[in-house]
C-alpha cells in the first residue's frame, strides 16, 4: 500500500515533505494527505528545524502502554 511506504521511509529518520515524496515516488499532495492522517492516528509528528518542517515517526511514551487496555 502507498501509505505504508511513507511510514517505512520515516523509519530512516526525520524528513521533509519533499524528501518523503522523492523517496517514495508519490506526489507531494498524496504524501501530505497520508501524513495528516497519520498525525490524527498518532503515528507521526512534525517539527521545525532550521526553518524547515520535518516529519518523523512518533515515539510512544511509557504511560501510553500503561493505559492501553483501559
Amino acid at each position: 500500500m502507498k501509505n505504508r511506504r511513507v511510514l517505512e521511509v520515516l523509519e530512516n529518520g526525520p524528513m521533509s515533505l519533499e524528501e518523503i515524496s522523492s523517496a517514495t515516488g508519490l506526489k507531494t499532495l498524496e504524501v501530505r494527505k497520508y501524513l495528516l492522517r497519520f498525525v490524527e492516528q498518532g503515528k507521526v509528528e512534525s517539527f521545525q528545524k532550521d526553518g524547515k518542517l520535518l516529519w518523523k515517526l512518533r515515539e510512544k511514551r511509557p504511560e501510553e502502554d500503561e493505559f492501553k487496555y483501559v
